[in-house]
């Protein structure tokens, strides 16, 4: 109790300083203590503080020359820490000499604090793997595979480590790194590693290839195939995954068997596994393959109905569904999930043409009115127009703002003074919505209520109407607009603020700055608000 009662004062007394020099002085003098716990204490407490510099290296520096291992291990575990990694320091040479530590917990935390610095530090690392501890030929092979430097050296070491470490965790890291470095030199040691017995090293294997940066498509296929053909489900979950482009690679459609292969699996994480997948193997692929995916929308299993409904979104030329239209018009309460995707996955689709009609029945289904009215932001339509209006009046906030958005979406001027009635009936978070979609009506019923929600108690809603009048109006506006606002002091703070920041060097520079488009090109449903 009192170690931690000197720590707290030490800290304190370090808060009250000014300088580097005062704010070390406390932690030097419990450093110099006789009680070697205290002095491991004080270290560790240092360490976790932010202060740096030389003045604090100067010390760790010291730390890792100490006689308790703890104090060394703290040292390494600082310099690692640095910001600069040790580059150039005198920390770089602490962790490089902190490898040959007698105690296997300092050697380890230096490998670990070498990764990303100075290349210097490969040759002593390469050494390093020669540990007679695992952790520490471990973090060797992670810190070599960080330095992201296929020295052929480099390469040759790990692929000696993956065929002779005795350690499986030392090896499936050399196996991750060799893939991730250089996927042609590691395409021996995988096609090793997945017809190896042990479970581990397959699974190492299907994870690195999805690493795999330089592996040529036709040696990935080779491989997946190889994996797809494992009786672990686990592993052909992890080769199908890697079937996803990498770094803007696309798969083609050499791919097309491996993807039916995986889409067809006897397990259903194998399954739910290619669907998510196949979104990011590109259209062209994705489209060749969507009579599969119909097929399992209708999966006895949920969660590929689920996934499945999910991976059709990037299709948005495609007529919706009949298995969409059952699901939407199904009773209530049946399969709620899987109508939810089904609602958003139609407004991803982007066509209010024959979306809308099928959506708007469902605003009368309390379960899906919150993903109806979100799904209209994105579909404007005329048609809505009514049963939007009507959610003005819905006690759920999120189906109220969703529906101000979507009216502003549609743009009609009947919806302004319904929208004007709302806006003193709801909370800030509804408010700042219907600010937001009334800024989209040129009406000039509209501009005053913007100018009157400047003065809004909520600072959000403040701000949003500040934000709203920037967007829709020339800076001369602006100016003459605020003229005419006696009580522009009184404003609060976020929107004064905001209108002063935004306007200030354009009302320098004129009436010559341009104004707004007439439309405003801004998709509401993205909008995100401070």
């Amino acid at each position: 109790m009192l170690d931690q009662v000197r720590i707290e004062a030490a800290e304190k007394e370090a808060e009250q300083a000014t300088d580097i020099t005062g704010q070390l002085a406390p932690w030097l003098r419990l450093l110099a203590d006789e009680d070697e716990e205290m002095r491991s204490a004080a270290l560790s407490a240092l360490a976790g503080s932010r202060l740096r510099g030389d003045e604090m290296t100067k010390v760790f520096v010291e730390a890792a020359c100490a006689p308790l291992p703890a104090a060394r291990w703290q040292a390494m575990w600082w310099f690692g820490d640095e910001e600069d990694r040790g580059v150039g320091t005198a920390a770089f040479d602490a962790l490089t000499a902190g490898l040959r530590d007698a105690d296997a917990r300092v050697r380890a935390a230096a490998a670990q604090g070498l990764r990303f610095s100075d290349p210097a530090a490969i040759d002593p690392l390469l050494v390093a793997l020669c540990d007679t501890d695992a952790d520490v030929r471990s973090n060797v092979v992670i810190a070599l595979k960080d330095f992201d430097l296929p020295d052929p050296s480099v390469l040759e070491a790990l692929i000696s480590v993956f065929h002779n470490d005795l350690d499986l965790e030392v090896r499936e890291e050399a196996l991750h790194a060799l893939a991730y470095l250089n996927g042609s030199q590691a395409l021996d040691v995988l096609r090793l590693a997945t017809r190896a017995e042990d479970l581990r090293l397959r699974l190492a294997a299907a994870l690195a290839l999805s690493n795999s940066r330089s592996l040529p498509e036709e040696h990935r296929l080779e491989l997946v195939a190889l994996m797809l053909t494992d009786s672990n489900e686990e592993v052909r979950e992890r080769a199908v995954r890697s079937l996803a482009p990498l770094f803007d690679k696309q798969p083609g459609a050499a791919s097309l068997p491996l993807w039916h292969a995986a889409l067809c699996d006897p397990s259903e994480e194998v399954r739910v596994a290619a669907i998510e997948a196949l979104p990011l193997a590109g259209q062209g692929l994705a489209e060749r393959l969507s009579p599969l995916v119909f097929e399992l929308l209708e999966d006895p299993v949920a969660e590929i109905r689920n996934a499945a409904i999910k991976a059709l979104k990037f299709d948005a030329s495609a007529p919706v569904p009949p298995v969409f239209l059952r699901l939407l018009q199904s009773s209530e309460g049946t399969d709620l999930q899987a109508r939810r995707l089904a609602v958003q996955a139609l407004a991803y689709r982007g066509r209010a043409d024959d979306t809308v009609p099928l959506l708007l029945p469902l605003l009368n289904e309390s379960t899906l009115t919150r993903e109806v009215t979100d799904a209209l932001i994105d579909l404007p339509d005329r048609r809505a127009l009514a049963p939007l209006l009507t959610q003005l009046d819905h006690e759920d906030d999120d189906c109220c703002a969703n529906a101000a958005l979507a009216l502003a979406a549609i743009g009609d001027s009947e919806a302004i003074e319904p929208l004007i009635r709302t806006l003193n009936k709801r909370e800030p978070y509804v408010r700042r919505r219907i600010v937001w979609g009334l800024s989209f009506f040129t009406s000039k019923h509209v501009m005053p209520v913007l100018t009157e929600s400047l003065s809004d108690p909520a600072p959000s809603v403040a701000r949003t109407a500040a934000r709203a009048l920037l967007e829709t109006l020339t800076p001369a506006q602006i100016r003459a607009l605020l003229c005419r606002l006696p009580l522009l002091r009184r404003l609060p703070a976020p929107a004064r603020e905001l209108l002063r920041r935004e306007l200030g060097q354009e009302l320098e520079e004129g009436d010559s700055s341009p104004g707004p488009n007439c439309q405003r090109l801004v998709r509401l449903g993205t909008i995100e608000y401070e």
